[in-house]
């Protein structure tokens, strides 16, 4: 999998049992191992997991549910987060509506995480289900004012949505070294009734969860992402894992199978898995993240001011680079237009600093993926250097610029810059 990419087409939307169904329907030899570690955590005397073929508007995919084995386990079957079911009047019935569930020591996430832990799965795919399950955890911890240990899942409390967290751990782990992709997400629309009463879709938690993600609106109504699916698009992203869809050849596609019908579209989640070109397997050094690019220009504050600033905006936390190029505008006026590059987690923040900083009345902002090349600390000679190594195998090194800050004329500065940096290409490569 070393040269793989996987695209995930979010037609109806994701949740966890769709990703789940459209990754093994892709990846068919990972199969036995999600159904065996499965077997680890959930009792026989429960139920087993069960892949299934369907159809959804046409389209031909995998289901991938529990079959609980007694009827008390049925009983107290409810729908699961990651269950797509059809709208009723207000949109979708969100797992957090169902009030027969109770607060108890087996809803928390404390819990959860202890019952991964003391697991038989293989530590690699424990850490990734806690990762998830933290996720999750830390967004409705924010969304109802509480600590992490006291979160309660209501959802994830039922065997089928625990079973799901560890199987997309498992497929995770299996896929470690591919890079994925994802299509813009669907807004959906309406409200949810939950155990707190109406609340619009996407859901508080989903939402948190999914801050710096691009959404559009395909004015079809319902939860279109369930707080698993959108854990499972955070922890890509954090995990440097969620790049630009590159260039290579189609392998396989998979299609995981939502069980709600939306008028005029299948609801489907569409795994599509390519094998890279030679030259774009030999970047896996890069690393992928999303900026914010937030821009826009000044024509009416002098170079003093703009420069002071400039230079308080450089100083916010999130700020990556500030660019400024100078233009001509409209009636030949001088326009400096302005580039900031701001971390997802702190934009919001950086656009208030430039409304606060300058004189703009409006400015843009989009969401861009990136790739740069790692960065290694060290010191030469007491000095404050760092390195990169190259796609091709070469290591090129720079000297930080503030080093060079007390040397008094262009000529020391040169020769120092030159001095160390051929030293250090030298001794790294």
């Amino acid at each position: 999998m070393d040269n793989s990419h996987i695209h995930l087409d979010i037609v109806g939307g994701i949740a966890g049992d769709m990703f789940i169904s459209a990754l093994l329907d892709a990846f068919e030899p990972l199969q036995f191992e999600v159904l065996s570690n499965i077997k680890q955590v959930i009792p026989e005397s429960i139920g087993i997991a069960v892949l299934s073929n369907g159809l959804n508007s046409g389209i031909s995919g995998l289901n991938f549910s529990l079959k609980l084995n007694s009827a008390d386990c049925k009983s107290e079957q409810h729908k699961p987060d990651d269950d797509h079911r059809p709208s009723d009047n207000h949109g979708h019935q969100h797992s957090h509506g169902h009030k027969h569930h109770k607060h108890s020591n087996e809803t928390t996430y404390k819990y959860l995480c202890e019952l991964l832990r003391s697991s038989s799965l293989k530590a690699e795919v424990t850490e990734i289900a806690l990762a998830l399950l933290t996720i999750i955890g830390k967004a409705e911890a924010k969304i109802h004012n509480k600590t992490l240990d006291d979160v309660h899942f209501h959802e994830l409390a039922d065997w089928d949505s625990l079973m799901d967290v560890v199987a997309v751990a498992v497929i995770l782990n299996g896929l470690s070294k591919c890079t994925w992709s994802c299509s813009k997400l669907p807004l959906g629309s309406g409200l949810a009734e939950t155990q707190h009463g109406l609340i619009p879709v996407p859901a508080p938690a989903t939402a948190e969860i999914l801050l710096g993600f691009e959404f559009f609106d395909d004015n079809i109504k319902g939860e279109r992402i369930t707080p698993t699916g959108a854990a499972i698009l955070h922890y890509l992203r954090k995990t440097g894992l969620m790049t630009m869809l590159p260039q290579g050849h189609l392998v396989a596609t998979g299609y995981g199978l939502g069980t709600k019908v939306f008028p005029g579209m299948p609801n489907i989640l569409r795994a599509l898995h390519f094998s890279k070109s030679i030259a774009e397997n030999s970047l896996q050094d890069k690393q992928p993240d999303t900026v914010v690019v937030i821009e826009f220009d000044i024509d009416d504050m002098t170079g003093e001011e703009l420069a002071l600033s400039l230079d308080i905006l450089r100083a916010q936390q999130g700020v990556i680079d500030v660019v400024v190029l100078s233009v001509r505008g409209k009636k030949n006026r001088s326009v400096e237009c302005i580039r900031v590059l701001a971390s997802c987690a702190s934009y919001q923040n950086v656009i208030d600093t430039c409304f606060n900083q300058t004189s703009t009345i409006g400015l843009r902002y989009r969401f861009e993926t990136r790739q740069h090349l790692h960065r290694d600390n060290y010191q030469v000679q007491g000095l404050a250097c760092k390195s990169v190594t190259r796609p091709n195998g070469d290591v090129t090194c720079k000297i930080e610029h503030d080093e060079l800050s007390s040397l008094e004329t262009l000529n020391q500065r040169r020769r120092l810059k030159y001095q160390i940096e051929v030293l250090s290409e030298g001794s790294t490569s």
